[in-house]
């Protein structure tokens, strides 16, 4: 279903009317498949997937600001799983929940 979602997608902008496509690749096989876009103004999106459904890729683009964002991905059977310096991040533990913490574990509750 995902893969049917990124294919969507880039049809989506390959036949959008100002965007001229540098690359296109879109190789369907039965073991899986191979996908990738370049398009002029520096966007690029490219995926590889297996036949159980498991897909590696990226995509990047040049933001109106002229900064440049990539955005690796794996999607398997445990999700989709991100990665980017642009991706939001928690904020980092306060120390006194971390000695909070470490001193339950050295002190565990007896029942």
């Amino acid at each position: 279903m995902f893969k049917w979602i990124v294919f969507s997608a880039l049809l989506s902008l390959v036949f959008a009317d100002d965007l001229v496509v540098k690359t296109y690749l879109n190789d369907v096989r039965a073991d899986g498949f191979e996908t990738n876009v370049e398009l002029e103004h520096h966007s690029r999106q490219s995926a590889i997937g297996d036949e159980h459904g498991n897909m590696k890729g990226a995509y990047e683009y040049l933001t109106p600001e002229g900064e440049h964002v990539k955005v690796t991905y794996t999607a398997d059977e445990n999700g989709y799983h991100p990665e980017s310096a642009w991706l939001p991040t928690p904020p980092p533990i306060p120390d006194y929940i971390l000695k909070a913490i470490e001193y339950i574990k050295a002190h565990p509750h007896a029942e």
